[in-house]
């Protein structure tokens, strides 16, 4: 039974439909590309593969506009796995169903896989396709944009003949993206040793939005590992708690929405620090009325045998979660409303040796990043960690003399009848790596209404989608 099967554009929702039932979460992408392959065989496409499973299908050009010069269309095929606490849904193996609700078509216990996968299936709808005019295409799909954009990072330069690009991985109908941040991830390492086994209780942050760490990081949302550290500090000061364990947040580009510890109290502080975790839940659903108002913070009554550190090690790591940044550092002061730079306090994790800690930060600005860098080790030297920098990408810096954005500018207004607004964004998108790798392409990213990315709940727009279709086979048609 197919769910999206009576809504426009159907092509679009077809493919779109068939890829969500193919686990593709960052790192297991080999079932989609094995269908991607299949996909262009059947149609006797050229199609290349790599070693990090992008994947090139070429298209020769077709009806009026098969002399037109060539075109390139890219989107991500891998997806950010996340559902929510209540959800029994393993992505690494179940297809993810969308429901239809009101205009949009949404996952409520999942994400949908919306990003990227509307851009791939409008991809799979042109190539399918025996009735749109268009140049002669490259469509790239390339992996792991979602953990570090390792695909975009290690695509080879001489696959692209094409030096024009649209990227089909933006969120808003009717904007141009033209720039976007570049990103850099940091890790922190502790060295632990434990005490002897005791009683330990679980204590758990849980109920926040989460959300991108791009395009949601100056919402003010709560971060489930920030209040996990404030209240750790709380608890080891007045209560002598001792860590055994800790975790939160999965993904580096998402704003961890739950975070949890194993504790250990004396027995004579236990009933004051419950007492103390009754009255913190209060201020924190004060203090963030009307932005988190779903926060829970909870203990369960049943202890558990564990490990701690001592009260020491216990301290210093509570500490260093309330210091570590997290947030906008800086707003531009050229482009009104942009982040300019900010950082995410990502996942925290311990096992029987080591306490860790990843941050991942974005800037449109090189310098700011490694400035964000050296403050991150510096904090990282005085709690005793080592810090090793990964993961950098470049940003992409605007064009002005984009022939490209000219030309979509213009068939905007013609198909829509309104100005196309046209915006650097402060979230990362693989233009920046593409353009540093292959060098002298005229690039813009675009797409339909997708919100909630990155979060259970995640929805496209039904009516976004059938007008951005229109205004995007328009594009194919007429562009020169």
């Amino acid at each position: 039974m197919r769910i999206l099967e009576n809504i426009e554009p159907k092509e679009v929702w077809y493919w779109f439909e068939e890829i969500s039932r193919i686990p593709r979460p960052s790192g297991e992408e080999k079932r989609i590309t094995d269908f991607l392959v299949e996909f262009a065989e059947k149609r006797n496409l050229e199609c290349k593969r790599d070693g990090e499973n992008n994947v090139l299908i070429c298209a020769e050009g077709s009806g009026m506009a098969a002399d037109h010069p060539g075109l390139v269309l890219q989107a991500h095929v891998d997806i950010v796995p996340e559902k929510t606490d209540e959800s029994n849904h393993d992505h690494s193996k179940d297809p993810i169903v969308p429901v239809i609700q009101g205009d949009w078509v949404t996952s409520p216990d999942t994400t949908l896989g919306a990003d990227n996968g509307i851009g791939v299936a409008i991809m799979l709808a042109v190539l399918d396709s025996k009735n749109i005019s268009h140049p002669p295409l490259e469509c790239l799909f390339t992996t792991d944009e979602e953990r570090g954009m390792t695909g975009a990072g290690n695509l080879d330069p001489e696959w692209m003949k094409f030096r024009r690009l649209i990227n089909l991985d933006s969120e808003d109908e009717g904007m141009f993206t033209v720039g976007c941040a570049g990103g850099m991830d940091f890790h922190l390492e502790m060295p632990l040793e434990r005490s002897e086994s005791v009683n330990c209780y679980r204590l758990e942050i849980a109920g926040l939005k989460g959300g991108h760490s791009g395009m949601e990081i100056d919402k003010n949302r709560g971060n489930a590992i920030r209040f996990l550290g404030r209240i750790l500090r709380d608890l080891c000061v007045n209560y002598n708690c001792l860590i055994a364990d800790i975790s939160g947040g999965t993904k580096r580009n998402a704003i961890p929405r739950n975070a949890a510890a194993l504790v250990h109290f004396p027995h004579e502080e236990l009933n004051s620090a419950i007492e103390y975790l009754n009255q913190v839940s209060v201020e924190l659903a004060l203090e963030y009325m009307g932005i988190e108002d779903g926060i829970q913070v909870r203990m369960e009554h049943e202890p558990l045998k564990a490990e701690p550190v001592d009260y020491a090690t216990s301290l210093k790591i509570a500490e260093l979660l309330l210091v570590l940044p997290h947030g906008v550092e800086k707003m531009s002061g050229v482009i009104n409303g942009l982040v300019e730079t900010s950082v995410n306090l990502s996942i925290v994790s311990m096992n029987d040796n080591e306490f860790a800690v990843e941050l991942s930060a974005r800037s449109s600005l090189a310098t700011a990043k490694i400035a964000l860098g050296n403050k991150i080790a510096a904090i990282a030297r005085m709690a005793g960690c080592t810090f090793t920098i990964g993961g950098s990408y470049p940003g992409w810096m605007p064009d002005p003399k984009s022939e490209l954005l000219e030309k979509l500018i213009e068939i905007y207004r013609e198909v829509s009848g309104n100005e196309p607004r046209i915006e650097s964004i402060h979230a990362g998108l693989e233009c920046g790596i593409i353009g540093d790798r292959v060098g002298g392409m005229d690039m813009i990213s675009m797409g339909p209404d997708i919100r909630d990315v990155h979060i259970p709940g995640e929805r496209a727009s039904i009516s976004s989608l059938q007008r951005f279709w229109k205004f995007f086979v328009s594009v194919l048609e007429t562009l020169d």
